[in-house]
Parts: C-alpha cells; sequence; structure tokens
C-alpha cells in the first residue's frame, strides 16, 4: 500500500487551487469552459474535486490563469500524482459509493480524530469482529466478504509505518457493549484495543453512558488532518446510502469543537484503559 502520497488528497489540493486561481483572474466558470470547449458543469466538477482533470487540461487552465515557470511545474506535477492509481482501487466494487476517497484521506492523513457512538471503528477493529460485522447480512456472497475483511485489514497497516498519523478515538461505552460475534470475539477485541491504546500515536479514550450530555450525542464523524497547510481539515460521517465529506472551514470548526466536548466528557485515557481490561475479562 502507499506511504503518504495519496491521488486523493493530491486531487483535492489541485482542485482546491485550480478554484483559487479562476476567482484571483476574474473569469467566471462558464468563460472557462468555453476557452475549454467543455460543459460549465465539467469545470465545476473539477474544482470541487468531483472528477479528475488531464495533464492536457491541466497545462491549458493554469496557462490561462497566467500561471509559468517554476509553480507551473509544480502543479503539473500534483496533476499526474492526483491521476495515480490508489492502492484501494481494487475493493471499490464491494464498498459504499465514495468510500474509496475516505481511505484515500486516512492514507495521507497526519491525525486521525474520531468520535464513535456505533460500531467498533474500522482502524482498530479485530480480523475476527470485522468479518462478524461484514456477514450480519444474508445476501453477501462470502467472497465479498472476504474481501471487504481484506480491505479493512490493509487500511490498518498505517498505524504500523515508521510514521504513523497521530490517531484520538473516542469511543461510547455502548460500542464496546453492541455484542458483534460472539463473547469471545468481543473479548478479544478489547484486548487488541488495550494493545493499541499503549502504543506512542495512539489515544483511545472512553465516553461512558452516564456521562454529561454534549452536542455531538449520538452521532459519529471522524476529522482528518494533514501536515501540509494546503491541505485543509476533513470531516467524514458515513451514511447508509454512502459517505459524506465535508471541508468548508466553519462547518469543519463546528465538528471539531463538537469532538472536544465529548472528549472532555469521557474518561481519561487511564481510566479507558482500567476499563477496557475489565470488559475483556468478564466479555458480555
Amino acid at each position: 500500500m502507499g506511504a503518504g502520497v495519496s491521488p486523493v488528497v493530491r486531487g483535492r489540493r489541485l482542485a482546491a487551487e485550480l478554484r483559487r486561481l479562476r476567482a484571483q483572474s476574474g473569469r467566471t466558470i462558464e468563460e472557462v469552459a468555453e476557452h475549454l470547449e467543455c460543459s460549465a458543469a465539467k469545470v465545476s466538477r473539477i474544482e470541487n474535486g468531483l472528477v479528475g482533470v488531464r495533464i492536457q487540461d491541466a497545462r491549458e487552465l493554469l496557462r490561462l490563469y497566467g500561471v509559468d515557470g517554476e509553480r507551473l511545474g509544480e502543479l503539473l506535477e500534483l496533476a499526474r500524482q492526483a491521476r495515480g492509481r490508489g492502492w484501494w482501487l481494487p475493493y471499490v466494487d464491494v464498498v459504499a459509493d465514495g468510500y474509496g476517497q475516505v481511505v484515500g484521506l486516512e492514507d495521507e492523513a497526519s491525525s486521525i480524530d474520531r468520535l464513535e457512538t456505533r460500531l467498533i471503528p474500522g482502524l482498530l477493529q479485530t480480523k475476527l469482529y470485522a468479518e462478524a460485522l461484514f456477514s450480519a447480512p444474508r445476501d453477501v456472497p462470502p467472497d465479498v466478504v472476504e474481501r471487504r475483511v481484506r480491505l479493512r485489514v490493509e487500511r490498518q497497516k498505517i498505524l504500523y509505518r515508521a510514521r504513523p498519523p497521530r490517531l484520538n478515538a473516542i469511543l461510547d461505552e455502548a460500542v464496546l457493549r453492541r455484542r458483534v460475534g460472539s463473547p469471545a470475539v468481543m473479548a478479544h477485541q478489547c484486548t487488541h484495543l488495550l494493545a493499541l491504546a499503549r502504543r506512542p500515536a495512539i489515544s483511545l479514550r472512553v465516553l461512558p453512558l452516564d456521562s454529561e450530555t454534549h452536542q455531538a450525542v449520538g452521532f459519529s464523524f471522524t476529522v482528518f488532518g494533514f501536515d501540509d497547510p494546503g491541505d485543509p481539515k476533513v470531516v467524514y460521517e458515513e451514511a447508509f446510502h454512502g459517505v459524506v465529506l465535508h471541508d468548508g472551514a466553519e462547518l469543519v470548526g463546528r465538528y471539531t469543537a463538537a469532538l472536544e466536548q465529548a472528549r472532555g466528557c469521557a474518561m481519561s485515557e487511564a481510566e479507558s484503559l482500567e476499563f477496557l481490561a475489565g470488559l475483556a475479562e468478564r466479555p458480555t
């Protein structure tokens, strides 16, 4: 798998830069579309990162906006990286729409903050837990279950890199008490969480059922952060029909504030470890 060079992140960075450059040039989307001899809808999709941009089109746009020299070369290289093939592409047919974007963001993130109220987050699941989870629907073929589990295991390799992302997970107590698979599967899962929580780059805290009410009660979401200042934070939420991504500064700020409030209601890391150890010894 990749080691921190995600075409998804590169594509979002390029799209934002093309949008900024067009606005700076004073041109409308319709004027740019006429120049490229394409629809205004296509230009809009390019600027929002919904479709990739061909190298030829990127060069034409950048020249139209007056970009040249070293900066032109940098942005064309960014366009080439954005057209790269993510390691997760062979799995996109067995996951929800848009999930490949989430894996791409996760693959390059320097920080991952997760508030979870429903299930153990994918990055923290054991193989047994994932197998029990994906096998629950009776209409899913065994080969699809196997590929979904394999993708989950591949994703988790980012936690064992030389420079892993900083993972801060807040798990509602209900997540730990909701049985997925057998009691033995849950006991093994709690033991696995204990081991992960002792890794330097991972912080795990439990939000007790009797905690104070906070503004994110009942919600689950992830905030991805990146080292490059050109890559803004992105919020990911999972819906029944697919995934939802937010990158507007104001909205991301609201999610971040809600997450911090939830963190303030959670057990300390030491208390959380003690709680997990108790569950591992007495599986529900």
